[in-house]
C-alpha cells in the first residue's frame, strides 16, 4: 500500500455541487493530468457537468509533488521501464479508496460512478477500472495508456473509452491503438477515438467527444450505431 503523503489540511478532492436538483444524480469523479492540480482542472469538470447537470464532479488531488512543476504528480514518471506499474497499481488503490469515501459521501454507487481521467490520470483510472472494477460504471481515459498488459483470462468490468488527439507529442496516439487491442481482446466493452488535430490538451470538442460516448453508453442500443474505434476531425472551441 502506498503511504499517505499528504501535508496536515491537504484537500483529497475538490467537489463541485449539482448544477440541477432535477436531473439525474450521477458522479463525476476526475483525474488530472501529471504536475497540474484540482483547481487548473475545474473548466473541464464544470463543462461536463453542463452536460450532466445532476451529477456531483470531484476532482481528486494527485499524490505526490510533481518534480516539473507546482502541482502534483500521480506516480514518479522516471524510470519507466523500472517499477512504473507498481507505481500506477499504487495510485490507482488510494484513488479507489477516495472513491469510497466520495460514493458514502453522496450516496451515490460505482453503477452511478464516471471516471474520467487525462494523461497519468488517465493511466491510474485504466488501473482503477482493472484493480477496482465496482468502483465506475464508465472509465473515459484521454491520452492514456495501460500501465502493465492484459492478462490471458482477465476480464475488464466498466466501459471503456479511450480518446486521444492525433497530434499528442507527449503520449504518443499508439499508447491507446494498442490499449484498445488489449482490451478488446480480452472482451471489454471498449471505444477508441483518434481525435484528427487535437494535441495534448482537452479542449471543447474532446469534452464534447467525451460525454457524447458517455450518454451513448448510459442509453444502450449504441453498440448498433457507433464505430468502437474511429479517426474524428475535430476543432478546439475557443
Amino acid at each position: 500500500m502506498q503511504a499517505d503523503r499528504r501535508q496536515p489540511g491537504e484537500q483529497l478532492w475538490l467537489e463541485l455541487p449539482p448544477m440541477s436538483e432535477s436531473a439525474p444524480r450521477r458522479l463525476l469523479v476526475f483525474l488530472h493530468g501529471a504536475g497540474s492540480s484540482p483547481e487548473a482542472f475545474v473548466p473541464i469538470a464544470l463543462a461536463w457537468q453542463l452536460k450532466f447537470p445532476g451529477a456531483t464532479a470531484a476532482v481528486v488531488e494527485a499524490l505526490r509533488p510533481s518534480s516539473a512543476s507546482a502541482g502534483k504528480d500521480w506516480y514518479d514518471p522516471a524510470g519507466a521501464s523500472c517499477g512504473h506499474a507498481e507505481r500506477v497499481v499504487e495510485a490507482a488503490e488510494e484513488v479507489a479508496r477516495r472513491l469510497d469515501a466520495l460514493q458514502a459521501a453522496t450516496g451515490l454507487a460505482g453503477s452511478e460512478t464516471v471516471v474520467v481521467g487525462f494523461s497519468q490520470g488517465a493511466t491510474v483510472a485504466l488501473e482503477l477500472a482493472r484493480r477496482a472494477p465496482g468502483s465506475a460504471a464508465i472509465v473515459v481515459a484521454y491520452a492514456g495508456r495501460l500501465a502493465r498488459p492484459v492478462r490471458q483470462g482477465e476480464t475488464v468490468a466498466p466501459t471503456i473509452h479511450l480518446i486521444h488527439g492525433e497530434l499528442d507529442s507527449v503520449v504518443p496516439t499508439a499508447h491507446s491503438e494498442r490499449s484498445y487491442r488489449h482490451l478488446r481482446a480480452a472482451g471489454t466493452d471498449v471505444s477508441l477515438d483518434i481525435a484528427l488535430d487535437e494535441t495534448h490538451a482537452i479542449g471543447q470538442a474532446l469534452v464534447n467527444l467525451g460525454t457524447t460516448r458517455v450518454l451513448q453508453t448510459l442509453f444502450r442500443g449504441r453498440s448498433r450505431k457507433r464505430l468502437p474505434f474511429s479517426y474524428l476531425r475535430s476543432e478546439t472551441l475557443q
